[in-house]
């Protein structure tokens, strides 16, 4: 009875942590707008917009999809926001968590379309 019981309690507990994962909004596909990562030369007469960050409890091995992860999901941000460049901060990788931020900057320039 109490292996029954450990059973149904395991199969809970999964069940609620799937349905937690699921219902976080998540993009697959890579980012295919007009923001271009960017360097400090690049932005000199820019105006920034915003400092952008976000985390990924991808860590370790994983740590690099974590990045590319938040990447993707921060330059869709930035374009959202009217963004041309974001230029990045170094990734952070700690034992739990992977975390990146950069600044968003809107440039003036004829070759670069919105």
């Amino acid at each position: 009875m109490t292996s029954m019981r450990l059973s149904a309690l395991t199969c809970a507990t999964l069940l609620a942590t799937l349905a937690a994962c699921s219902s976080t909004p998540q993009h697959h596909e890579r980012y295919a707008g007009h923001v271009i990562d960017g360097n400090a030369d690049m932005v000199v007469g820019c105006k920034l917009l915003d400092t952008l960050s976000s985390s990924s409890g991808l860590t370790g091995f994983f740590a690099p999809k974590g990045v590319d992860n938040i990447k993707q999901n921060l330059l869709r941000q930035a374009d959202a926001m009217g963004a041309t460049h974001v230029v990045w901060d170094k990734a952070s990788v700690g034992y739990d968590t992977t975390t990146l931020s950069g600044k968003a900057y809107q440039c003036p320039s004829t070759d670069h379309a919105r």
